[in-house]
């Protein structure tokens, strides 16, 4: 049976004016297509400046694109706006501050993602003891004692809490895409493998179509069932199945160093 199509690229391309000379502008995407199916976990990888983030940025509608397609189940979004895009696309960011309100308590984070697409009201109405209790449970299952700290500000907790909850909330009320932005990086190696193996249970879990840009090569090749490779604004490399869970490191700084011309970054050969 063939699997249906989520996501559907065709010929993106973004360019940045660096200043009022088009000699100067920066083609951060030239005319990348790419198609994530139903169940798909795809691990995005590349040296700095490749385009990775920036195809993140023009999926989600925080970046416009100047040609090109984003189709997402069926509907063209290239003119909705990120707010819009918002209901449908579910993003982590490589920052843990970015993804919660510092100032708010966990409780009412997670019952603000719980309304995602929906019409607001007012906060006093959504903070029942029916939630209260429900949110509970869901917290119990990450297994770091949040449960208990529902009323606690979001500043409180640390980089590694609030990423895995900021994960929690993305996937609280099942996104269409789920957009990963380097959501390891500022983590600690340990705290990093701990919300990578969270990241891969609710993906799998609830049968998440998943794009993951990540610096960790070996991350790439343990998780999700493809891989691309990007350099220059083009994706140079693709690999899934069999073929993926083959790799070693090696194979990718090999492949990169014959197809591509940027440089990769020592996290990335050192990847641990």
């Amino acid at each position: 049976m063939e699997k249906e199509k989520i996501l559907e690229l065709y010929d993106i391309h973004k360019t940045f004016s660096m200043d009022t000379n088009p000699l100067n502008d920066k083609k951060a995407l030239r005319g990348v297509s790419l198609t994530i199916y139903e169940g798909d976990f795809v691990s995005v990888i590349g040296s700095n400046g490749s385009g990775k983030s920036t195809l993140l940025n023009c999926i989600a509608g925080r970046f416009p694109i100047e040609e090109g397609s984003i189709i997402l189940n069926g509907r063209e979004l290239r003119k909705d706006s990120e707010e819009k895009r918002a209901k449908y696309i579910a993003r982590v960011f490589q920052d843990p501050l970015e993804g919660t309100i510092a100032s708010m308590s966990l409780f009412e984070n997670l019952s603000i993602a719980s309304r995602r697409g929906e019409r607001q009201s007012p906060l006093r109405w959504a903070l029942s003891k029916k939630k209260e209790v429900a949110f509970a449970e869901l917290l119990k299952s990450l297994n770091l004692g949040l449960e208990n700290r529902l009323n606690s500000p979001m500043g409180t907790f640390s980089g590694g809490q609030r990423q895995s909850i900021t994960l929690l909330m993305a996937t609280l009320k099942k996104p269409e895409l789920l957009l990963l932005d380097e959501h390891t990086a500022a983590l600690d190696p340990k705290t990093a493998r701990t919300v990578m193996e969270l990241t891969n249970q609710m993906v799998r879990e609830h049968n998440i179509p998943t794009l993951m840009i990540t610096h960790n090569m070996k991350d790439a090749i343990a998780y999700g069932n493809r891989l691309i490779m990007m350099n220059e604004g083009k994706i140079i490399f693709e690999a899934e199945g069999e073929e993926k869970k083959n790799l070693k490191v090696q194979d990718l700084i090999d492949k990169f160093n014959a197809l591509g011309e940027g440089t990769l970054s020592d996290s990335q050969i050192l990847a641990n």
